[in-house]
């Protein structure tokens, strides 16, 4: 079945469980008027509500960005210090610039610490040390939009300003950069 279909079936299915739930409590569904049975009646709709709200969120969430399982299934392998293909990106950017790689996992807090070391002196207001943050991450202009709950020309705006504080032309002069501790 696809996700689209899915979609439909879980949002017809969230509409009946809610009617059904109205109908319950107006006693027009049901004989039995035992306060026991419908609070329990009650809950168990509304447990099937949550879940099959959730469900349908989720496979959304799905249709709109298809690939943010996997980015976030890579992020958690990084911080767990695994080795992601983000880090085998990096493994390789690295090795085009002439550079060695350390792949020896590193924890957030240290790679984090460096990204802090060689932005400090570059005079980055809060918000684009935060969109810096998520450059060097790898995260694309959308996403760190959507991220920090700022529009696509806003991100662009500050990464403009990254790029001119830090005097880089390019993602991948900023990542160097920024690993190079400079």
């Amino acid at each position: 079945m696809g996700k689209q279909a899915l979609r439909w079936l879980l949002g017809a299915g969230y509409v009946v469980l809610v009617t059904v739930l109205l109908l319950y409590q107006m006693g027009l569904v049901g004989k039995s008027r035992n306060t026991v049975i419908v609070v329990l009646g009650t809950l168990l709709l509304g447990v099937a509500l949550a879940v099959v709200l959730v469900l349908y969120i989720r496979v959304t969430d799905q249709i709109r960005n298809p690939g943010e399982t996997v980015r976030k299934i890579q992020r958690k392998d990084t911080l767990s210090g695994g080795i992601s293909e983000e880090k085998e990106k990096q493994e390789a950017e690295s090795q085009e610039d002439g550079q060695d790689f350390n792949l020896e996992p590193r924890s957030y807090e240290e790679v984090y610490a460096d990204f802090l070391k060689a932005t400090q002196d570059c005079g980055l207001s809060e918000r684009e040390l935060e969109v810096a943050w998520l450059l060097y991450r790898g995260y694309t202009n959308r996403q760190i939009g959507e991220e920090l709950y700022i529009a696509e020309t806003t991100v662009k705006k500050h990464v403009s300003h990254i790029y001119q504080k830090m005097e880089v032309y390019s993602r991948k002069d900023f990542r160097v950069r920024v690993r190079m501790g400079k």
